[in-house]
């Protein structure tokens, strides 16, 4: 049960974090390639980790999955 609610939590504070810092690097530069990486990077990390909760019995890897998809867009998004 701990497992599920840690699990729970850190996807929500993907959700939570991942939002405001996608308005922050995103939008400010238009449409481009580099504006579309941080929204995609939280799609995905969202995806991923809803996949692999379901996919494992580890149901804190899901979202720590996630939140590395997430930074790795973010890290793109700034070195371009």
């Amino acid at each position: 049960m701990r497992k599920n609610l840690t699990g729970a939590l850190l996807q929500l504070a993907l959700l939570v974090i991942g939002i405001p810092v996608v308005y922050l690097l995103a939008f400010p530069f238009g449409l481009t390639a580099k504006s579309l990486l941080p929204p995609l990077g939280l799609l995905a990390g969202l995806i991923v980790s809803g996949v692999m909760v379901k996919r494992t019995d580890q149901p804190v890897s899901g979202p720590l999955t996630g939140w590395l998809v997430f930074a790795v867009c973010l890290t793109l998004a700034i070195s371009l």
